[in-house]
C-alpha cells in the first residue's frame, strides 16, 4: 500500500515560511538573503516531486537534481563540505522539525524522506565523480599530445624533449611520435633533450637504449642532450651506461657540432 502524501504536502506549502526561517539558523546574516531564494526555489522544486510519489527516478526528481547541481556550481566546495556533510543532507531536516511539530512523522515517512533525499544526495556526488574523471581523462588525452613535443630545428634535424619520468609504456609512445617525425622530416639526426627528466636509473637508461636503437634503425642518428650534473653523478655512481649514444651538454651545442660537420 503506497504511502499517502498529500496530508505532508499541505502541511509544507501552509508553513513554507517558517520553514525557511528555520534554514536560515544554519547560516550567518549575511548568507540569509542568498539562502532564503534557494531554499525557496528548493521546496518548489521538492513540491513537484509529491506528485510523483517521491520518485527518485522521476522527471521532477531529475528537475529537482538539476537545480542542485547549479547551486553546487554556484556554493563550490562549500556546497560538499557543508557543516561537516552535504550541503542537500541537511534540507530535508526543517521538514522533519516540521512534521514532528505536527505529530504527523512516523517511521514509513522517515523511510520514505530519508531514501529519497539520500538517493538525490548520492546522484549529486556520482555526477561530480563522473565529471572530474571526464577533466581528468581530458587532462591526460591533453597531456599525451603535448608528450615529448618534437620540432625541426635545422633541416634534417628534429629534436625531442622528454619531461618527468620514462617507464616502458611511456617510451612506447615516445618511439612512435619520434618515428613518425622522422619519416614525415626525412631526418637525419634526432637530438633527445632529457634535461627535464625527474630522475635516472638502470630502467630510465634502458628506455633510452631502446629509442635510441629505434632512431638508428630508421637510419638516423640519436644525440642526447641534457645531462645535468647531478645526473652525471648518479649515473657514474651507479655504473649506468647509455652505450653508444653520443652526447653534448646542451641542444646548441649539439647542433652546431651536426653543423660543423656538414661543412667539412
Amino acid at each position: 500500500m503506497s504511502l499517502n502524501l498529500t496530508p505532508i504536502r499541505q502541511i509544507i506549502a501552509t508553513h513554507r515560511n517558517e520553514l525557511i526561517e528555520w534554514w536560515l539558523t544554519y547560516f550567518p546574516e549575511e548568507e540569509h538573503e542568498a539562502e532564503r531564494r534557494y531554499y525557496a526555489d528548493f521546496l518548489s522544486f521538492l513540491d513537484e516531486c509529491f506528485h510523483s510519489d517521491l520518485d527518485p527516478n522521476s522527471d521532477e526528481a531529475l528537475a529537482l537534481s538539476h537545480f542542485m547541481e547549479k547551486l553546487a556550481e554556484i556554493k563550490g566546495d562549500d556546497f560538499y563540505r557543508f557543516r561537516n556533510s552535504v550541503y542537500t543532507c541537511y534540507l530535508k531536516f526543517p521538514i522533519y522539525r516540521l512534521l514532528d511539530q505536527e505529530g504527523v512523522f512516523h517511521f514509513e515517512l522517515a523511510t520514505r524522506l530519508t531514501a529519497f533525499f539520500e538517493s538525490l544526495t548520492s546522484r549529486l556526488i556520482f555526477e561530480v565523480l563522473t565529471r572530474k574523471n571526464e577533466v581528468l581523462r581530458a587532462s591526460e588525452s591533453e597531456l599525451a599530445e603535448r608528450e615529448a613535443p618534437i620540432s625541426e630545428i635545422w633541416k634534417g634535424v628534429l629534436i625531442v624533449s622528454i619531461v618527468g619520468t620514462l617507464d616502458s609504456n611511456r617510451v612506447i609512445t615516445i618511439i612512435d611520435k619520434v618515428l613518425t617525425a622522422i619519416e614525415q622530416h626525412t631526418a637525419e639526426t634526432v637530438i633527445i633533450d632529457i634535461g627535464a627528466i625527474f630522475d635516472i636509473n638502470t630502467e630510465v637508461a634502458n628506455q633510452l637504449r631502446k629509442l635510441y636503437t629505434a632512431v638508428a634503425l630508421m637510419g638516423a642518428k640519436a644525440i642526447l642532450v641534457g645531462i645535468k650534473k647531478n645526473i652525471a653523478k648518479a649515473m657514474s655512481h651507479l655504473d649506468i651506461s647509455i652505450g653508444e649514444i653520443a652526447t653534448y651538454r646542451t641542444a646548441r651545442q649539439a647542433l652546431e657540432g651536426i653543423i660543423e660537420q656538414e661543412l667539412r
